[in-house]
């Protein structure tokens, strides 16, 4: 017996009940065929299935290209950074170069305390930054950053937020040194253009690789760092902090005074300030490391 088009679940159905009760759906629903219906609602969800895997897929692919590139820029020769910082040098002061000019106490200043923290640097440091040096820039934007090789630029937008407080500014100096010294510069840039990079490093093309890292370096001042390289930064910042005299709070109370008052454009770049702060402290604590 059926009723209302429902088959009673022991009354038998043929091909031609079959039909007959497709045909009531079609009619009842509007839609030909709901077989079919059904079957093309299984293929959109395979398919919807099929781009989530081919998306999760090339999210790995890309952080493991990345992961590898970067692994790979480590064991470029020191020479390369020197290569990749003055390049970005050289396109940086041109993109920074409005007709604006550091006062001279601001040059001074930077430079008396960037010297002190150079001298603190280890033999091995040395071995590293051939030749650290600092450029005062006159823009109002809050940052400060390393290129490869250590060259470090300081925005006057930063000298004027911190005031006459030189603790802030050397614990952002030590920071920004611990960039170069751990190359995270490069490591960066190759992270960026992970592809390329690994198949030039690969086929034994470093001279392509510099190549396609210097094209980048423009980049080096907004170029954002992973949590890990700016724990190791901190790290580094606070024994170079110590070993030239000084107390690594600085550095923390500059990152507190980013948090009470975001300034987005050094935020983009060095994330958890305050979580940062405390980590810093702790590790002052400990003895730097």
């Amino acid at each position: 017996m059926v009723c209302c088009g429902i088959r009673a679940p022991w009354e038998p159905r043929g091909p031609l009940t079959d039909r007959w009760y497709n045909g009531l759906v079609a009619q009842s629903t509007g839609t030909p065929g709901f077989g079919k219906s059904q079957s093309v609602k299984r293929t959109l969800a395979e398919l919807g299935v099929a781009i989530i895997a081919l998306v999760i897929l090339f999210l790995v692919a890309r952080f493991a290209l990345g992961c590898a590139a970067e692994s790979l820029a480590t064991q470029l020769p020191l020479s390369v950074d020197e290569q990749i910082g003055k390049a970005g040098a050289e396109q940086l002061r041109s993109k920074y170069d409005l007709g604006r000019r550091p006062t001279d106490e601001q040059i001074k200043r930077v430079d008396r305390i960037f010297n002190e923290l150079r001298a603190a640097l280890t033999d091995e440091d040395a071995e590293i930054l051939k030749n650290p040096r600092v450029t005062v820039v006159a823009d109002p934007q809050v940052n400060a950053f390393a290129l490869p090789g250590g060259e470090v630029f300081v925005l006057t937008g930063l000298l004027e937020r911190v005031g006459d407080d030189d603790d802030l500014v050397r614990g952002v100096l030590a920071h920004e040194l611990g960039h170069a010294v751990k190359r995270h510069g490069i490591r960066g840039l190759a992270r960026k253009t992970a592809f390329f990079a690994v198949v030039a490093m690969l086929v034994g093309d470093v001279d392509g690789m510099v190549v396609l890292l210097a094209e980048g370096a423009s980049q080096l001042d907004g170029l954002s760092h992973s949590r890990s390289m700016e724990t190791e930064a901190d790290l580094f910042g606070v024994d170079l902090l110590k070993r030239a005299g000084h107390d690594p709070d600085g550095l923390a109370r500059f990152l507190e005074s980013l948090d009470s008052a975001p300034v987005p454009e050094l935020l983009s770049t060095h994330p958890d300030p305050r979580e940062r702060a405390a980590a810093i402290r702790e590790l002052a604590k400990a003895g730097g490391g």
